[in-house]
This record gives structure tokens, C-alpha cells and sequence, in this order.
């Protein structure tokens, strides 16, 4: 087997692309086990996922990486996300009524019609960088 060119992916493509396309393949396997009664999805690596119309009610995210994900019209009710990671994620009308989102990240995120009534928010980074009480 011959070894890559040198400056194969000069641009960065593999680097910026390659993890958001095997995720998405990933969240499909996940939205599958979902259906089948599973809930517990810790630790799983989504970053850079697009995910739209969906009910995640009562899933455990803890300590998965959401970064750069991007969410629209999910609902996430009761969801566990603690120590997740959704840096640069953007989240658009999403549900997070009394979700757990202690010790989360979210720095830079963009939350747009997202609800956040009764969650849980323990020493989380908010969009802004600074910590909740």
C-alpha cells in the first residue's frame, strides 16, 4: 500500500469534514437504538451532527461532545447532558425543559427559540463563556 502524497489534504478538508460525516452516520445508529428503548448514550462522540425533527425525551448525553452540532425543532424534555460538550453548537427550537445541563459547555452556542424552562444549570458555561451558579 502506497503511503498518502505529501500535502494529501492540504486544505484541511479530512480534518474539518471527515469527523462530522462518520458522527452522522453515528447518530443514525443512535436514533435506531433510541426507537428500540435505549436512552443511555454517554460519552458519544456527535460533533458537527445535523439533526432536525426529533423526540429525545429522557436520553442520557453525559460527557458526549456535541460541539458544532446543529439542532432543530428537537425536543430533548428530562434529558441528561451533563459534562456534554455543545461547543459552537447551534440549537434551534429546541426543548430542554428540565433537562440536566450541569457542568455542560456551552461556550459560543446559539440558542434560538430554546427552552430552557427548569433545567438544571450547575456550573455550566453558557453561550457568553461565563459560569452559572
Amino acid at each position: 500500500m502506497l503511503p498518502p502524497p505529501e500535502n494529501a489534504d492540504k486544505h484541511g478538508f479530512l480534518e474539518r469534514y471527515a469527523p462530522a460525516l462518520l458522527n452522522q452516520k453515528k447518530l443514525q445508529q443512535l436514533l435506531a437504538l433510541y426507537s428500540q428503548g435505549e436512552r443511555c448514550f454517554q460519552r458519544w462522540d456527535l460533533r458537527g451532527i445535523t439533526l432536525e425533527d426529533a423526540d429525545l425525551t429522557g436520553i442520557d448525553l453525559s460527557k458526549a461532545d456535541l460541539s458544532e452540532a446543529r439542532l432543530t425543532n428537537v425536543n430533548l424534555t428530562r434529558a441528561k447532558l451533563i459534562e456534554a460538550q455543545l461547543v459552537n453548537a447551534e440549537l434551534t427550537a429546541v426543548q430542554l425543559t428540565q433537562a440536566n445541563l450541569s457542568w455542560a459547555n456551552l461556550r459560543g452556542a446559539i440558542l434560538v427559540r430554546t427552552s430552557l424552562t427548569k433545567a438544571t444549570l450547575r456550573s455550566t458555561v453558557l453561550p457568553s463563556g461565563k459560569v452559572s451558579d
